[in-house]
């Protein structure tokens, strides 16, 4: 679990985002940074991801990869890792939101090569 935590913090590092946790497809928190409630908000976000990548299969659009929200307060993007694991992301700069975008699809690519994650 340490390598999953210490790419998750290198990521937030480097992209300035807030916090970032890592899900199962069931809403079960595997792991987060510089988040309260992290189980409520891994249940949350489960929800959110379940209902759009079955809204994408019965419009025939193709799989869920990435889903970014934007709010008053910053941005959200959840990222798929590999079968129903998901990284979610949060962060107050949503300017460079192209950048963050590829660099949470590059953490989940990075994320997916973990044996705990496959």
């Amino acid at each position: 679990m340490n390598e999953i935590t210490s790419a998750l913090n290198d990521f937030l590092t480097t992209t300035k985002a807030t916090a970032a946790l890592i899900l199962n497809g069931k809403g079960k928190l595997i792991t987060s940074l510089n988040l309260d409630y992290g189980d409520s908000v891994a249940a949350m976000s489960a929800a959110i991801l379940s209902m759009s990548e079955k809204f994408l299969l019965d419009l025939e659009k193709g799989l869920l990869k990435q889903l970014y929200l934007k709010t008053s307060e910053g941005v959200v993007i959840g990222n798929k890792i590999s079968g129903t694991n998901f990284v979610i992301v949060f962060s107050k700069e949503g300017s460079n939101l192209a950048l963050l975008m590829r660099s949470t699809d590059e953490l989940s690519s990075e994320l997916s090569k973990n044996s705990l994650l496959k």
